[in-house]
C-alpha cells in the first residue's frame, strides 16, 4: 500500500478522501493485470484532529458536537487526461448518505489502465423536493450549561473537488475514493458566543437559509474548507 497524501478544492462541506482498494484474493502470486480497475466512491463525516489542519482554516467551539448527518449526492464526476485525451466519468445517486455510518453506502465507475494526469474527482449535492443536499444535526452546551439541539440545512447545491496529478491504473488495484468532510472546518468564523445568542426554535438552534441567517451564510461558505485527503491503493489478486 502506498499513501500520497492531496489538497482539496471545492465548493462544499466538504472532507477527506481516500482511495482504498479491495483484495479480491489470497494468493498474491496469481496476481494478473486486467484492462479496467474499478473505482468506488464513498463518503463520510469527521472531526479531524486540529493538529493535522491548516490553522486558519478550522474552528473548534466548546460544547459543540456534530452526531448526525446526511448527504444527498446527485453524482460523483471523474476528469482526467489519459494520453492525452480528455477522460469524463460519471456515477450517479447516492441519496440520503448516512455521514456517520461505519460502512458508507457506494457507487462506481470502471476505468481503462493507463496513467491519468490531473485528476479532479467531484461529488455534487443536490436537493430535491423532499431532500436537503446537506443536513447536520447535534448538540451545543450554552453558557448555562444547558444542553441544546442543534441543526444545519443547506439549501442548494454545492460541490467538493479533489485533485491529484499523476495515478498510474495498471489493473492489479480496484480502489475506493472516500471523501471525508471535517466538520470542525465547517464553523470557522463562528464563535460559541454566536450560538449562545442564537435564536430558538422550538427549543433548538436551526441554522439554515431562513433561520439564523447571518450563521447560516457564514457556515455556508465555509463548506469549500472541509476536505481532506490521501490516496491509498492495495493489491488487487486474481484467482
Amino acid at each position: 500500500m502506498k499513501t500520497v497524501r492531496t489538497s482539496i478544492i471545492a465548493a462544499l462541506v466538504l472532507a477527506i478522501i481516500s482511495f482504498a482498494a479491495c483484495k479480491k484474493g489470497s494468493n498474491k502470486s496469481s496476481v494478473v493485470p486486467s484492462s479496467t480497475a474499478k473505482l468506488s466512491f464513498q463518503m463520510k463525516a469527521t472531526n479531524a484532529t486540529l493538529a493535522s489542519l491548516p490553522a486558519d482554516s478550522t474552528s473548534i467551539i466548546a460544547g459543540l458536537t456534530w452526531t448526525a448527518g446526511t448527504a444527498n449526492i446527485g453524482k460523483f464526476a471523474f476528469e482526467a487526461a489519459r494520453s492525452g485525451v480528455s477522460i469524463n466519468i460519471f456515477s450517479h445517486n447516492l441519496t440520503n448518505v448516512d455521514l456517520f455510518a461505519l460502512t458508507p453506502l457506494q457507487t462506481y465507475v470502471t476505468l481503462d489502465t493507463g496513467v491519468y494526469k490531473e485528476i479532479e474527482i467531484t461529488a455534487f449535492l443536490e436537493s430535491t423536493d423532499t431532500i436537503p443536499p446537506l443536513k447536520l444535526s447535534g448538540t451545543f452546551l450554552n453558557d448555562s450549561s444547558k444542553t441544546v439541539p442543534i441543526e444545519f440545512d443547506l439549501s442548494g447545491h454545492a460541490t467538493v473537488k479533489v485533485e491529484e496529478k499523476n495515478v498510474d491504473i495498471n489493473g492489479t488495484t480496484d480502489y475506493t475514493a472516500l471523501l471525508d468532510m471535517q466538520l470542525n472546518r465547517l464553523t470557522k468564523g463562528v464563535t460559541a458566543d454566536d450560538l449562545n445568542k442564537a435564536t430558538l426554535t422550538n427549543g433548538s438552534i436551526i441554522i439554515s437559509k431562513t433561520s439564523n441567517t447571518a450563521l447560516y451564510w457564514k457556515m455556508r461558505s465555509n463548506i469549500a474548507r472541509c476536505g481532506w485527503g490521501e490516496f491509498r491503493e492495495w493489491r488487487r489478486d486474481h484467482d
